[in-house]
């Protein structure tokens, strides 16, 4: 019996241990579904319109801003002097000193032709207080055809034309270098011969429908501050001074873009514009308009190139205060 109760007891044990397992913990909760195709189109199109609404804001400011510079105005006295001192100073230019001065009759009208370059430019600023305008009989006669004096009043007579006048140059070449831009410039003395003048010499020191800086012409302006801070500029890369380069390059830049959007502006938009038959400049000659724009816009280029060798950012950005500032306060 006893060993009928054992054999039992082992029975019962092994159907114990060969009873089911516990149950399994619970599964995770399944992850919720994600964004269905047509709502992730929907959050693209909005991050697009949000990004354009973006760019149509900063674009609208953008033109606010600079039809803002446009329609400025210098309140200043006209034909003041604003020197520029970034990061030297750029000094207004003078009015001649003959000006104002009443004449009439046949006049000899004296300048200072110099030559930089291919260029003949009226640097009458060089000599100022030793050239005189006054009446006179009679001219020397102009120089044989061929002869390099020829070639100078050829020059004077296409850029300042006035029909019975004559051009004579008086003297020989010397070597002067202009006190601004510090470029070696060859100069003479030659004389422009007035048949029949009636009034006084205008501000430009010429006579006829030439507009300058000194007589308070921006596009006459901004070419010469173009001029000079790109000759700067130059000089202050070749000394390794960067920071000061990229101040006097971005000036340039900055007035060359400026120019003409402010011509159009001018023209289209205000009606303002005021074109003259030649620009007289002080470092580029005497240009009429299409040629003043050419030659700003190629300073501006070269300016360019010097900002990046200066180690300048890409793109030379400029503000529109910076690129009408030649127009705005003189």
């Amino acid at each position: 019996m006893c060993e009928i109760a054992r054999i039992g007891l082992v029975c019962a044990v092994l159907a114990a241990c060969g009873s089911s397992p516990p149950p399994a913990p619970p599964a995770p909760p399944a992850p919720p579904p994600g964004p269905s195709a047509a709502e992730l189109a929907a959050q693209r199109a909005a991050a697009e319109q949000a990004q354009h609404d973006a760019a149509v804001a900063a674009h609208r400011k953008l033109e606010e801003q600079q039809q803002d510079a446009l329609a400025a105005t210098c309140s200043e006295p006209p034909h003041a002097d604003h020197a520029r001192c970034l990061p030297s100073c750029y000094p207004t230019e003078p009015a001649d000193p003959r000006a104002g001065k009443k004449l009439s009759g046949q006049i000899q009208i004296e300048h200072l032709v110099c030559q930089a370059g291919d260029t003949f430019l009226l640097a009458d600023e060089l000599a100022a207080g030793k050239l005189h305008a006054r009446g006179v009989r009679g001219h020397p006669a102009p120089h044989r055809k061929g002869s390099w004096q020829a070639e100078i009043e050829a020059w004077l007579a296409g850029a300042h034309p006035a029909r019975g006048d004559a051009f004579v140059v008086a003297g020989s070449w010397r070597e002067l270098v202009h006190p601004l831009t510090h470029e070696k410039l060859r100069c003479v003395a030659a004389s422009h011969y007035v048949r029949a003048m009636r009034g006084a010499l205008e501000r430009c020191g010429v006579r006829g429908d030439v507009a300058c800086e000194a007589a308070g012409d921006p596009a006459a302006r901004a070419i010469n501050v173009v001029h000079y801070r790109l000759a700067e500029a130059r000089a202050l890369a070749a000394a390794g001074k960067n920071d000061d380069c990229q101040q006097a390059a971005l000036e340039a830049i900055a007035v060359a873009r400026g120019l003409p959007r402010w011509r159009q502006y001018a023209k289209l938009n205000v009606g303002t514009w005021t074109a003259h038959a030649a620009y007289r400049t002080r470092f580029d000659g005497t240009l009429d308009e299409d040629a003043l724009f050419a030659a700003a816009a190629s300073q501006g280029s070269e300016a360019e190139q010097v900002y990046a060798r200066c180690g300048g950012a890409a793109g030379a950005p400029t503000t529109p205060e910076q690129e009408q500032s030649f127009h705005t306060c003189w």
